[in-house]
């Protein structure tokens, strides 16, 4: 068992950054307590340097991980520009690390961007004083741009996955083992809305009609698109999970690159990876997402229906 100090930047008067109402401090609270209840469930010791909306000097917060003698310090932050394009997620810790804690930040960066879809902005040196007063290892993660629409959309429909993520990433950072990145996830959710004739559509537990109702979506409603199967949507709902059927969702186009190593995707005239070729589009192409089927997303090719492994398209 380790002692992990998990501290949630910002609280209180000092907002963090801000875009459209939506505040710094309350994100990295929510995210900052998702990972310390995973692993607590995991069977590690977890300090808290604040679990609700108060402000913490940013020394107490180091003395609070010195005091309690922790074997690792994670900070949980959202980054912010002026440039709402700018986007993706980094870790930052203190000038000349050990080669350990650097190994440690890469891979803690790898298994974060890979969860929740951002692009990988690496790891960079900070002289910040929650990572230069600290005895122990420590890092501060920027877990995507609050200032850019898209990655707010990765942070929520991916939030899960953050912060399991972010708790394997400290169990490695423990371990000293460096594994290899982990594989791509299957696509981010696309956003959609309930079109009912007027009454409520039921969110259910599995994709069968006769499965339990999780609750009831009112016309109208958005939701977030996860995936699909045998003719039922996967959605995120108000932080709840289920099934619906795809006839009364209708996806909101959404805009998506090709992220493959270098080389091009296939793009295929069905849902399948057997199904015949259309064409090609290299890496780093934009693209429309029309719809999910399974592990595909359906784009517009050259006017018609063509189809992509979300395994390489980031949202």
């Amino acid at each position: 068992m380790a002692t992990i100090v998990v501290d949630a930047g910002h609280g209180g008067t000092d907002f963090g950054a801000t875009r459209d109402g939506r505040m710094e401090k309350a994100d990295v609270l929510g995210m900052a307590v998702a990972v310390g209840r995973e692993l607590e469930r995991r069977g590690h010791r977890v300090i808290y340097t604040r679990v609700s909306d108060v402000f913490i000097p940013l020394t107490e917060r180091a003395r609070i991980a010195n005091n309690a003698g922790a074997n690792l310090f994670v900070s949980v932050h959202r980054d912010a520009f002026t440039n709402t394009t700018a986007n993706g997620s980094s870790v930052f810790v203190r000038p000349n690390v050990s080669a350990a804690t650097n190994a440690c930040a890469t891979q803690m960066a790898s298994r974060m961007a890979t969860a929740g879809n951002f692009a990988n902005r690496g790891v960079h040196n900070g002289n910040f004083t929650v990572l230069t007063a600290t005895n122990m290892p420590a890092l501060l993660l920027e877990v995507g741009f609050i200032s850019n629409p898209q990655d707010n959309t990765r942070y929520d429909t991916n939030f899960i996955r953050i912060a399991n993520a972010i708790a394997d990433g400290v169990e490695a950072c423990l371990t000293g083992g460096v594994a290899p990145p982990p594989p791509p996830t299957s696509g981010a959710g696309i956003l959609g809305r309930v079109t009912t004739t007027g009454g409520g559509l039921n969110l259910r537990s599995a994709p069968n009609t006769s499965a339990p109702i999780v609750t009831t979506m009112l016309n109208g409603s958005n939701v977030t698109i996860l995936g699909e199967q045998n003719g039922f949507y996967r959605v995120s709902f108000q932080g709840r999970e289920g099934y619906a059927s795809t006839q009364f969702i209708t996806p909101t186009p959404t805009q998506g690159t090709i992220t493959t190593a270098g080389g091009n995707l296939n793009v295929r005239s069905a849902p399948s990876p057997t199904a015949s070729i259309l064409g090609t589009l290299p890496n780093g192409s934009r693209v429309t997402i029309q719809d999910i089927r399974g592990d595909f997303f359906q784009i517009n090719f050259n006017g018609r229906p063509g189809f992509v492994s979300r395994s390489f398209v980031r949202i």
